[in-house]
């Protein structure tokens, strides 16, 4: 991944006992993502520190710094409605009113904790400077607050501290947005919305990866099934590159519908390059597979094939992909799929849409196979001997998992279930007949011409979906025989990370409290 585009600061050395923050450099460029520019800029004179008096506290003195008023992270889009009119030093409190009416009594140390100016956060490493942690400058409960001040516009509050000779300044519109979190309300204010509504990024908490993250609410899924008649949302591939905002919607219609389908792909039979360019700068990038050297899978019809996935002459049972977990755990959040020649039909079906189906007509099912893990085994080697593509690692995965699995609140968070790698289950003798009965019905639903939509590909098309929800498949003896199909996964934290990115590009919005209660 290249690293996320923020307006860096250059940095001259950094070590765990010396910081020096050099001058203002232009930010590093995504490839092929839009990236805004600014003119450098000179550092300011460092403001003067007695060393004596800290070295007498024991306490680390960086060489230089850069003066708190000329940057701040550019969280003020508007700044003249987040604007702080007053600000009061109060024991080991800070007092802050803001233009909307509102006021706050903030902790002292959790101001300075939380200083992410480029005197205390490298900005283009986006790390603490460690030799400026409170913990390492004598910041303690007792911290107070000697000054403050507002710049012109209200945008940026300066706070100089009784027993730390350095500022620290923050936006006034990340320090509004946090208020309502950590910072005891004084009054009330008028209202003024965030600079997004909470509404317009909700629909990303549950992929926050936060352990307490919900499932989807059901207000934010589309549920469908074929009977109802399924149009998945479609966009033009080139306008999907050209446009920052048409990549944020196709990651929103993908967690709402559950499939999305991108048109008009370039012809490309020879790599798997625009594959890649496209999943990298809409999705995040896709997941490295540990047993090859391409981050891509690849499948050509083979001739006696013994893993089913490369004979497209046989049905293929509808399933979630298991992928190669990563760090967590986790199946890949997304899967997408390029159709690089030929022409084929891919089932999907709703996954949490059949689950809730059964949570209504079948209680006893439903707790059946939200209680009770499936075992499922994955040899990433012997279920690719029929791939034309090179292994060179072995890998396989173990797992036990629920079928459905649930947030504490009831919701669903995620659907893990794939047929042809389950093994030997491990229930108890009494559990077991209950257990089976809920998981017949919930294949037999599955394959119901009732959930199961039938979607036509050809070449030039690619399909995504999300992992968690929809289960996908293939109809059997409706492909070409030229049909060469390539595709990955997408983690996560890579689909989570890019949004955020969007969300920051496109609306102003802090990416690092994306998720957050901070809204």
């Amino acid at each position: 991944r290249v690293p996320r585009r923020v307006i860096a600061l250059g940095i001259a050395k950094m070590s765990l006992v010396y910081a020096n923050i050099a001058a203002y450099a232009p930010p590093r460029a995504h490839a092929g993502r839009r990236t805004s520019t600014t003119s450098s800029r000179t550092r300011s004179p460092a403001p003067k520190c007695d060393v004596a008096l800290r070295k007498a506290r024991g306490t680390v003195v960086p060489r230089a710094v850069v003066d708190p008023a000329a940057v701040v992270p550019a969280l003020n889009s508007k700044p003249e409605e987040f604007a702080v009119l007053e600000a009061t030093p109060n024991d080991t409190y800070v007092d802050v009113v803001f233009k909307d009416g509102a006021s706050f009594r903030f902790h002292a140390l959790w101001l300075r904790d939380a200083c992410s100016d480029p005197n205390h956060v490298v900005a283009d490493a986006g790390e603490r400077i460690l030799s400026m942690l409170p913990v390492n400058t004598g910041c303690d409960a007792n911290l107070r607050a000697a000054s403050c001040e507002i710049d012109e516009t209200g945008g940026r509050l300066i706070v100089t501290w009784t027993n730390h000779e350095i500022p620290s300044t923050f936006g006034a519109k990340s320090l509004r947005a946090f208020a309502d979190v950590v910072a005891e309300p004084l009054v009330v204010g008028s209202g003024i919305p965030p600079p997004l509504a909470a509404s317009e990024t909700e629909w990303l908490d549950p992929f926050t990866g936060y352990p307490d993250a919900p499932g989807q609410s059901p207000s934010q899924i589309d549920y469908y099934k074929n009977e109802d008649g399924v149009v998945f949302p479609s966009y033009d591939h080139d306008a999907v590159v050209r446009d920052p905002k048409l990549k944020l919607d196709v990651m929103r219609d993908l967690m709402r519908a559950g499939a999305v389908i991108i048109d008009d792909v370039p012809e490309n039979e020879v790599d798997s390059s625009t594959l890649h360019a496209f999943v990298d700068d809409v999705l995040g990038g896709m997941q490295k597979d540990p047993c090859r050297d391409e981050r891509n899978w690849k499948i050509v019809k083979k001739a006696d094939a013994s893993s089913i996935s490369y004979d497209p002459e046989k049905r293929l049972n509808n399933h979630t992909d298991q992928s190669v977990p990563p760090w967590g755990g986790t199946p890949a959040l997304v899967l997408i799929m390029h159709y690089q020649k030929g022409s084929g039909c891919n089932t999907l079906v709703d996954g949490f849409k059949v689950a809730e189906d059964i949570r209504a007509t079948d209680p006893e099912a439903f707790e059946m196979l939200t209680t009770y893990g499936s075992n499922q085994t994955r040899d990433f080697v012997s279920s690719r001997k029929d791939t034309t593509q090179a292994l060179n690692a072995s890998l396989c995965v173990h797992k036990r998992e629920p079928i459905i699995q649930l947030d504490d609140a009831g919701n669903i968070v995620r659907i893990q279930y794939n047929e042809v790698f389950r093994t030997p289950l491990e229930l108890p003798f009494d559990v077991f007949p209950k257990w089976y009965a809920a998981y017949t019905k919930w294949v037999r639903m599955l394959h119901d011409a009732k959930y199961e939509v039938e979607v036509d590909m050809q070449a030039g098309k690619m399909l995504i979906f999300h992992n968690w929800r929809t289960l996908h498949g293939r109809a059997g003896g409706k492909a070409s025989k030229d049909r060469t199909l390539i595709g990955g996964t997408v983690t996560r934290e890579a689909f989570f990370s890019r949004a955020t990115e969007l969300l920051e590009e496109t609306a102003g919005y802090d990416m690092r409290v994306t998720g957050t209660k901070v809204k």
